[in-house]
């Protein structure tokens, strides 16, 4: 067969739609075989929920059967259900599919390597801040849904920035929780009293239990004397990132890389451009001088890096300062390819991701527990409060909701960890927090041992019974419900001991507790209300509670959940006019932008990526959104 040449998009394109193979022989079979591995999508390299495995492919009018094995069947089933997890670490597990071809008889094995994400085993999340320009110390706060928090130690400091730092005056602080057992923090030594050209250098900091720390201070003035880093008037919001790859010379590696925005008063550094270190080994000290990072040409600071394991990519995160708004560069490696220049290695950065036209800085990342869903935090630094995102790739991001900030809990440019069960109690009996009612989220029972560590089993939700209440009748079971405006309406779902409860509904309605009242009710009040449990092993249900209000001022309609094409698949050339697009729709998938497929056909809004299995053998690919 003779080969055609095409633009490299176009055979991307191809490729994605089962149309083309990298074999030789381009047939009906061999096009099966290169779309196996694809219908998994990008959710095999962090697996988190089962697999959707085919047991027939259909191209070109032939049927080909398709057979599955698992290399390890403690972790993951022949059929795709996941049946156990590591605790605290990923399981790399191999999924052979066997494509078989009836009419030569002919098979064909493909390995696609499965990583099934490991049980975390926390309980609560931390928040480690700063509260004010005028008390620059370390505060701690305590929250059971990474959302909303507690203040602790009874609104008082938990680290006395006149004990550590040279400054007086302990801000932005970072903490990394590494592989070797220690807690890392960093901070921002400087006293704002003394102007925002007033730092010269951080504070390190490193701890077994988040209580007891040992510290150093890092003076760029004495430690590069002589060099252009002695001039430094900002080194601001320094964070950590431990690289495993770094050999430390005694047989093993790992440790950690410390990123900082300098600002120099000697020309060399004219606006605050990203540079690293890495630690000593004590992590008292840097080692060696500062190395360009990041430079978008214009002032740069606040920067946090995550490492998504989905789409195998760096996400750094930071403030565009002067111009404002939160945006984002990706790379596949911390480091440049070898020979290419320092900070080449990141990617153009996106577009603002803030979801407000406040003034915002100090943006922070974390991923929910035992979630596939990552949060962005910022601080919107002109009006006291600190606004909170969500994704699930951390590219498309949604509001969740502005943190109340009141009393003791004032929060500015911080860090959020999740902690475990025990953590949290230790936490708690050194720094009283008596406002905060822990929810406790134990590990679930062992299912089996490999390798010598804890294998255990995958969620099971309990059961929400959805009782209701109107005004002051008794309380039933419904998820349905038409009342009279000015009606009270009561939810109070069972298990009534439950650990930890999320509420969203009409007129912007959100609740972290499990029994609440919606008191003389109209039409504003109508709509769907959803409920997510999370048991005490971290598994999570869900229920639906339709409220209907008889209010002929605002009557009832049902919201519109259709989708609106708002692109087509396009292919150019000769090849197009040998495709045939034109068959029957056999099978609907759905992707999220970034490729990792979903369970279901998505209900929230947003943009994504819909694939019409046709039963020609061909795909159809557009993309979709739903408002």
């Amino acid at each position: 067969m003779a080969k055609v040449w095409v633009k490299r998009e176009i055979i991307a394109l191809l490729f994605c739609a089962g149309a083309i193979s990298a074999q030789d022989d381009i047939t009906p079979f061999w096009r099966a075989v290169d779309s196996v591995s694809r219908s998994l999508g990008n959710s095999a390299n962090d697996l988190y929920t089962d697999l959707s495995l085919l047991d027939t492919i259909k191209i070109g009018g032939e049927t080909f059967p398709i057979t599955w094995k698992s290399s390890d069947t403690l972790f993951l089933g022949h059929d795709g259900h996941v049946n156990g997890r590591f605790v605290g670490e990923n399981k790399q597990v191999t999924l052979t599919a066997t494509i078989h071809d009836g009419l030569s008889a002919k098979t064909q094995d493909v390995a696609i390597k499965v990583s099934i994400h490991g049980y975390e085993p926390y309980s609560n999340y931390l928040f480690a801040y700063f509260p004010a320009n005028d008390n620059e110390n370390i505060y701690y706060a305590l929250s059971n849904d990474g959302y909303s928090f507690t203040a602790m130690n009874n609104g008082k400091r938990v680290v006395a920035a006149d004990t550590v730092s040279i400054k007086k005056g302990l801000r932005d602080p970072h903490v990394l929780r590494a592989p070797d057992g220690w807690f890392y923090m960093v901070n921002t030594d400087m006293k704002s009293a003394e102007g925002w050209a007033s730092n010269r250098g951080m504070v390190l900091m490193k701890s077994r239990d988040l209580i007891n720390w040992k510290h150093a201070t890092v003076h760029f003035p004495d430690k590069y004397k002589g060099k252009n880093f002695a001039n430094v008037t900002r080194v601001w919001a320094p964070e950590t990132f431990w690289d495993d790859t770094y050999d430390n010379g005694d047989g093993t590696k790992g440790r950690p890389l410390v990123y900082f925005s300098l600002l120099t008063n000697d020309g060399t550094i004219p606006y605050d451009k990203v540079f690293y270190a890495y630690s000593n080994k004590d992590f008292t000290d840097l080692e060696g001088e500062p190395q360009h990072f990041f430079d978008r040409g214009k002032s740069t600071i606040d920067m946090d890096i995550v490492y998504n394991p989905v789409d195998k990519f760096y996400h750094a995160f930071y403030k565009n300062e002067g111009d404002g708004g939160i945006c984002k560069v990706t790379a596949s490696s911390l480091m440049p390819k070898s020979g290419a220049a320092s900070g080449s290695q990141w990617s153009k950065p996106s577009k603002a991701l803030q979801q407000t036209t406040e003034a915002v800085e100090g943006a922070g990342v974390f991923k929910l527990i035992n979630q596939n869903s990552w949060v962005l935090m910022y601080d919107c630094y002109m009006n006291g409060h600190y606004q909170f995102t969500s994704s699930p790739d951390l590219e498309n991001f949604k509001f969740v909701q502005d943190t109340k900030t009141s009393g003791a809990f004032t929060p500015r440019h911080g860090t959020i960890l999740p902690v475990t069960a025990e953590e949290t109690t230790k936490l708690m009996k050194a720094f009283p927090t008596p406002d905060f009612e822990p929810r406790v989220i134990e590990i679930p029972d062992s299912i089996g041992v490999c390798d010598g560590k804890k294998v255990v089993g995958p969620c099971s939700g309990t059961k929400i019974v959805p009782y209701v209440k109107v005004d002051d009748g008794g309380w039933n079971e419904s998820l349905d419900l038409k009342v009279a405006k000015g009606a009270t309406v009561q939810f109070g779902p069972h298990p009534w001991d439950g650990k930890i409860w999320n509420w969203e509904g009409p007129n912007g309605f959100k609740s972290t507790t499990r029994e609440n009242s919606l008191k003389n009710v109209d039409g504003d009040f109508s709509g769907y209300y959803t409920v997510v449990y999370t048991n005490e092993t971290g598994c999570k249900s869900r229920a639906r509670i339709k409220l209907v209000v008889d209010d002929p001022d605002k009557p009832y309609v049902e919201p519109d959940t259709s989708t609106i094409d708002t692109g087509k698949t396009e292919i150019a050339g000769s090849i197009a006019r040998d495709l045939n697009f034109a068959g029957k729709v056999v099978r609907t998938e759905y992707f999220s932008v970034n490729g990792q497929m979903l369970k279901a056909r998505p209900r929230e809004q947003g943009v994504y990526i819909r694939k019409e299995i046709l039963d020609n053998g061909m795909s159809r690919i557009s993309k979709i959104s739903i408002r």
